[in-house]
This record gives C-alpha cells, structure tokens and sequence, in this order.
C-alpha cells in the first residue's frame, strides 16, 4: 500500500478516480491555473468569520471580498480579513468584483444553490460549505451548471482531504477489520446550539440552524461530514433510510429536531445507526466501524482499532507492527492509528483549505465535489424527509446522476 502525503494526494478515493482526474474527464474545459487565489467569503457568521480567520495562516489566498446582511458581522470579518477587503451587504457585489478568483459560501443551507449557480455564472470556482445544497432538485441543476463550467467546485466535507481519515479508509479497504456489518455514528452536546441574538429581529438570521425554512437541523450541519466519509469509505450509497426525531428537550419555539436518530441501510446489508443529542455530550463525537476481526473508532482528530480476539494469522500486520502490539490487540486493548505525514500544526478546516488551493493550481477535480458532495445532500434529504413523513425513503434511480464520473 502507497502511503504518505505524496500518495494521499494522488488518491481521491473509490467514488472519485483520483485527484489526477481532470475537468475534460467530466466534461468541463480547462482554465488557466490560479497560483495566489483572490477569494470572496459569502457569509461571515460563525463557520464563515471562522474560515477567514482560518485563512490568514495561508498566505496562497488572499480574502479581498466579504458579503453579509448583518453589519456588525461584516465589519468584524472585514476587519480580521485586512485593510485590502472590501465589504458588501449584497453578495452579487462580491460576484461582480473582477478580482475575486473563488467564493467561499457559508450562508444558511437554504442559500446554497442560489449563491453557488450565481457565482459559476459570475465565472467564479466555488468553495460551497456543507451540506452541498437543501432539495434534490437542486442537486440535479448543479451538477449541470458546474458540468457546463469551467470552474473548481468543493464541498466542504472535510474528511476526504484529512490524512487521519484517508488511512483510516484504506485500512478499512484492505480488510484490517474485516466485513463491516454495522458503523455507528454518534454527535452529541450538551447545550442549546443557540447564539446570541444582540436584536429579537435578528433571531431566525443567526439561529437559523433552529428553523425548517432554513436548514435540515442536526443531520444537515452535523451528520453529513460523517454520512459522507462513510460513503467514500465503501464506495458506495445507502438504499433506504428510516428515522426519528422530535423536539423533547428545548421547548423554545425552535422547529428543528433536538434529537435525531437514523438507520441507514447500504446495499451489502451494512447498517449505519447515527445519532445526535443536545440533551447530554457522553462521548460527543464519534465513529465506530465494526467488522468481523475487528472495530476502528475515529472521534475528531484521533483514531484506534480494537482486535476481536482472533489470532495473529487472522489478524495480520496492522501498518507494520507486530509482537507487543499485537498482543495488546489480542488482549482487548486499543492501538492508536497514525496517519503518515499528518501534520501537527493542521486541523481538518486546514486540509480542506489547502485541498481547495490544490485543485486550483492544478486544475483537477477535488476530493469533495459536486457529485460525491451532491451524493451526500441526497442522504441527508432522504433522512430528513424519513423522520419529517415517519416513512422510510429509498435511493431513487434518478439519483444515479452522482455516480456519473
């Protein structure tokens, strides 16, 4: 097995053949690489005044460009993006500004297709925050504008671009575990989710994580980084969904589910059992894949893998290490998982950054695009309308679309 950051790089996974794909395999002309990206944030609440933050520590972009209704939000962004940034209540004037080479969309889930499509028209390449978009019908419609471009598209699904996780997939590939039969997903808290509303006019604007009319709740803004890792890891799509949820803890007037819970059935019979509370953070974050010879579990940055008790033959070499370690692996006990060339001083936002940077330069398909990110809001819709209608939903063939690469 190729390891290292030089084959990370050269691996998109099973549902992408590769970063060395470029656009003219999926049907898009090439454009002139980028070397220093002129970049316009849409949207500059928490995820978004958070990324540009994050994107002083990456001196290949420049944010020369903030869009957002709220003023005290844009003049804190502005202020932290740099004196050369300019400011627009309206998100079409960062669209209209030449010197914008990229978009960063991070509005309210609603928003999503409209900015996305407008800023490929716009001739923009689009960093779009996950989930990708809100309705299936607008997944369809943005796999043919970005189709139709000539613009890099990425989903901000983190995961396909952190090498902790990319070693943890290949591992699963190649059978350290075993047949998976069942991953349980679970992201829990203990709070309100609420942020600090300075005006009651500004309520549903800031907490719109809170109201339907803007966002798919906790399976949106949660569940599908893990729903899509999981997809990457088996190459493949769950073929129906069942769930529940309910709004049994804060009875605050919010109209999204404080407490999820979905079973999401994969074609190989794999079950997928996510969960999400507010109401009590035992354990917060994290991921279980259960296989026949063994489990990986993952929480954010960190990863181990447990032995069911079979022999060494059985079991084989976990990366090289053998004797001590696997007798601990016998016994019981977890072994840390290390992923090769990860690097200290970066986070997942970090890799996704520098993933985004990658394709730009390169001009190549990203990890995260717009038919395994399309992919993903289908899973999510499909789990949201099975806890909303109280029937399960199944993968339709018109979703087929997103394979399509």
């Amino acid at each position: 097995m190729k390891t290292g950051r030089r084959a990370f790089l050269k691996h998109g996974g099973i549902l992408v053949a590769g970063t060395a794909m470029g656009l003219q395999a999926m049907g898009q002309n090439r454009v002139a690489p980028v070397d220093t990206a002129n970049l316009g944030v849409i949207g500059t609440g928490d995820r978004g005044g958070g990324l540009i933050r994050k994107l002083q520590e990456f001196p290949q972009f420049k944010v020369t460009a903030c869009s957002d209704i709220l003023p005290f939000r844009l003049e804190e962004a502005v202020a932290v993006a740099g004196e050369n940034c300019k400011g627009y209540a309206d998100y079409r004037r960062v669209l209209d500004d030449k010197s914008v080479d990229a978009v960063i969309i991070a509005t309210p889930l609603s928003m999503h297709y409209e900015m996305a499509a407008a800023a490929l028209d716009a001739g923009k390449h689009v960093y779009c925050e996950k989930t990708m978009v809100f309705h299936e019908n607008e997944v369809f419609r943005l796999i043919d504008k970005v189709k139709s471009s000539n613009r890099i598209f990425q989903v901000g699904h983190q995961y396909r671009s952190t090498p902790l996780y990319y070693h943890v997939a290949e591992m699963i590939r190649q059978g350290y575990i075993g047949d998976v039969i069942n991953v349980y997903v679970q992201w829990n808290r203990n709070g309100d989710w609420r942020r600090p509303v300075p005006k009651p006019e500004y309520e549903r604007i800031i907490n719109w994580r809170m109201y339907r009319e803007y966002s798919g709740g906790l399976t949106a803004e949660l569940h599908s980084h893990q729903i899509d890792f999981i997809n990457y890891v088996f190459g493949s799509y769950p073929q129906r969904v069942i769930g529940m949820g309910g709004i049994d803890y804060w009875k605050d007037g919010r109209e999204t589910f404080d407490n999820v819970n979905t079973i999401f059935e994969y074609p190989n019979g794999m079950k997928v059992n996510c969960i999400a509370l507010t109401s009590n953070s035992r354990e917060g974050y994290i991921m279980k894949f259960k296989g026949s010879k063994g489990t990986i579990e993952l929480n954010i940055d960190k990863g181990w893998i447990y032995s069911e008790k079979v022999t060494e033959k059985e079991l084989g070499e976990v990366d090289g290490v053998s004797g001590a370690t696997l007798q601990l692996l016998k016994e019981g006990q977890g072994i840390p998982i290390t992923a090769p060339e990860e690097k200290e001083d970066m986070d997942n936002t970090g890799y996704a950054l520098d993933a985004f940077y990658r394709s730009l330069v390169d001009n190549t398909l990203p990890y995260s695009n717009v038919y395994n990110g399309g992919a993903t809001a289908l899973c999510v819709r499909m789990a949201i309308d099975a806890m909303m209608e109280g029937t399960p939903q199944t993968w339709k063939p018109e979703y087929d679309i997103v394979r399509n690469i």
